[in-house]
């Protein structure tokens, strides 16, 4: 008769081995390792940077030494050529020409040993000149925008003087004109060549009036 075990439970069936020859417990699965892909996104990240970049460094000093465009439309201004009137920079006397908002002409330049009982250093050259104004606001035209231009190149300025003619801070309502003279104190027999005539309120200009 076969003895029962305590409790009554089953003797584990076939053979058992001792404590000492069973392996150790199985541990967790081994984790992929990650590492080697976080390394390669950072490798291709940091190549597209430094990619970029240069490319806009090129961009850049391309652009800073292309040649500046020609324009096909622009004309030789230096004869007076030019499509419009207003385009012109260089005209002869008689001949309006537009600065801003001043449409200027210059009648004639002469010389003289006087003026309005004043005596020059050498001799006072006359400018009589008609400005109007083309612009949509009252705006002043002084005689210091004129200037003389002999034939040595030197540029004269003009004299202040207290003439009723003088174009000295005229205000010039927007479609008035107002004609006048700007007076010049030049050496005795300075060959006088061109009139100037600047807008500092302008980008254009100067404008030259040519002397025959």
């Amino acid at each position: 008769m076969n003895e029962q075990p305590p409790g009554g439970a089953s003797p584990p069936s076939g053979p058992q081995q001792p404590p000492w020859q069973q392996g150790p417990p199985p541990g967790p699965p081994p984790q992929k390792r990650r590492w080697p892909w976080v390394l390669l996104g950072c490798g291709i990240a940091a190549l597209l940077v430094v990619i970029l970049a240069v490319a806009c460094t090129g961009a850049f000093f391309s652009a800073m030494t292309a040649p500046p465009e020609e324009n096909p439309g622009a004309s030789d201004t230096t004869e007076g050529g030019g499509d419009e009137e207003g385009a012109k920079t260089s005209v002869g006397l008689g001949e309006p020409v537009d600065l801003g908002q001043w449409r200027v002409t210059v009648d004639s330049v002469e010389t003289q040993t006087a003026y309005e009982g004043t005596s020059p250093q050498g001799e006072f050259a006359v400018v009589r000149l008609n400005v109007e104004n083309i612009g949509t606001e009252a705006t002043y035209f002084d005689s210091s925008a004129v200037s003389l231009v002999d034939a040595d190149g030197n540029s004269h300025s003009s004299a202040t003087t207290g003439s009723d003619d003088s174009l000295f801070l005229e205000q010039i309502n927007p479609g008035n004109e107002s004609p006048g003279e700007v007076v010049f104190d030049i050496p005795e027999g300075t060959e006088v060549t061109a009139v100037e005539v600047e807008d500092m309120m302008s980008p254009d200009g100067p404008v030259t009036i040519e002397v025959d």
